[in-house]
């Protein structure tokens, strides 16, 4: 009998651990995920969208007023693929705006 009170306690303790070690991997994930996309303007999928969508990953900068014309103003920003943006307006002259980050790039002409 006190053989399987001990394998008992044993199966217990390996449980309780291996959850606590789900639980702490699962938080890395999400707080990893809300870093890298913490100033994504663009709607997210997978699950960087569902902390979007959970309110997780607050508003970015480029966000107009509804109805408005103008973005974030050059506000810096994170594209969806994790690089450096800037807010820009990317819908046609004349229509709502349509806010986006658009990818930093080296002019070449500054080589």
């Amino acid at each position: 009998m006190p053989a399987l009170k001990l394998r008992k306690k044993k199966l217990i303790l390996a449980l309780s651990s291996s959850l606590v070690f789900i639980i702490a991997g699962g938080a890395m994930a999400t707080v990893f995920t809300a870093v890298t996309y913490a100033r994504t303007c663009s709607k997210l999928t997978g699950f960087p969208g569902l902390l979007q969508r959970a309110g997780v990953l607050g508003l970015a900068p480029c966000v107009s007023k509804i109805g408005g014309t103008v973005c974030g103003g050059g506000t810096a920003c994170t594209t969806t693929g994790s690089q450096a943006g800037t807010c820009q307006n990317i819908a046609a002259v004349g229509q709502a705006a349509n806010c986006q980050c658009v990818e930093n790039t080296v002019s070449k002409g500054l080589r």
